[in-house]
């Protein structure tokens, strides 16, 4: 990491193949399709080149790199309205299982639909925390945030998706 930082590309290369597929698995949530994943995970990597100036040496590589790929996931959604939880439909996430179904066919469309609107961060935020089951405390080093203000932005984000689900008939 060091001679990366140092301005060495080879360094940084061994870097990418080492992370590519953790960094890979976490913008998936981000992703419509193959291709936009492989962009994201492209731009994070090019983001983290350019930025290595701003890594601390003191601080885990691949926790550092993990927040670079959060930020590029979310303006992804960000610039394109769209949630992160693209793949819900495929997955019997943690989450799904708390949204009551009306149809079973439905479910995917219906919790698509229902988190959509709720902000991006919020999104992110939960899909990280139930779908990922990704610690609150590594959650928190992502966004640059206390992991007391990561708790409380979770607990006000299921709130929000709570009332929307209330608003739209399901039982609480």
């Amino acid at each position: 990491m060091l001679r990366a930082q140092a301005g060495e590309l080879d360094a940084f290369d061994v870097l990418v193949a080492k992370h590519q597929s953790t960094v890979t698995a976490l913008l998936y949530r981000f992703a419509p399709g193959r291709a936009d994943l492989e962009d994201m995970v492209q731009e994070t990597f090019v983001r983290a080149w350019r930025g290595l100036a701003n890594w601390r040496p003191d601080k885990p590589f691949v926790h550092w790199l993990k927040r670079v790929a959060v930020n590029v996931g979310l303006d992804f959604c960000r610039s394109r309205k769209r949630t992160p939880f693209g793949r819900l439909a495929e997955d019997d996430g943690a989450l799904l299982e708390n949204l009551p179904a009306r149809q079973p066919a439905e479910t995917g469309g219906d919790a698509r639909k229902l988190l959509a609107q709720l902000p991006p961060e919020d999104r992110a935020l939960l899909t990280l925390l139930h779908i990922e089951q990704m610690p609150l405390a590594e959650i928190a080093e992502h966004f640059g945030w206390s992991r007391a203000n990561a708790k409380i932005k979770a607990f006000r984000a299921r709130r929000r998706l709570q009332r929307i689900l209330k608003k739209n008939g399901y039982p609480e």
